[in-house]
């Protein structure tokens, strides 16, 4: 537990490397529930792994700001952490957003399945997984152009992947089939 002991005036929060600890523990508990088809634990610990790492980031933020408006000459005074450790931090962070992404892909929540790997994206824009499950998720959405643009840069990734193939074959003929239909509503218009 993470806070202030007012009683005792004693700090009791635990250490950035600590927050990272425990978040990474809670993905992998994430894991462990999404094998055994728990997934609705293992959204729970992906979210919680999140929200871990974003307290360690806005450690960072507030660390930062505190050490400046307080004139001291430490950066970092809450957040004293290597660049690398950042860059952990982060790859935790886009791990838990492909995990969750993955989940509502299975669930066919399209909307939440976009917003996990759009996020993921922000940290790895060529990453297979995302791009993969972010066209998925904005075809379904009628999203044609989205779609289309991921898939397009999955296969300058990987050309010869028969599952980015039949994407795009499933794009372009959700696109030729949207463009049928304003065709055929433009023809009534104007009759």
């Amino acid at each position: 537990s993470s806070g202030i002991n007012a009683e005792y005036g004693q700090s009791t929060y635990k250490s950035c490397r600590e927050l990272f600890e425990d978040a990474k523990t809670r993905k992998e508990q994430g894991n462990q529930c999404f094998k055994s088809g728990d997934t609705k634990r293992a959204k729970k610990h992906y979210l919680y792994a999140l929200m871990i790492t974003r307290s360690i980031s806005s450690r960072d933020t507030v660390g930062r700001s505190m050490a400046f408006f307080s004139g001291s000459i430490q950066s970092g005074l809450v957040y004293d952490e290597p660049q690398s450790f950042k860059e952990e931090v982060e790859r935790l962070e886009s791990n838990c957003h492909k995990n969750l992404s993955l989940i509502f892909v299975n669930e066919k929540n399209w909307d939440k399945s976009l917003e996990y790997s759009k996020l993921a994206l922000e940290r790895n824009e060529n990453d297979p997984k995302s791009l993969y499950r972010h066209s998925l998720s904005a075809l379904n959405l009628g999203l044609l152009d989205a779609a289309e643009s991921c898939c397009n840069k999955l296969l300058e990734l990987e050309a010869d992947n028969k599952l980015y193939l039949k994407l795009s074959r499933d794009i372009q003929n959700q696109n030729a089939a949207s463009k049928n239909r304003e065709k055929q509503m433009y023809s009534r218009m104007f009759q």
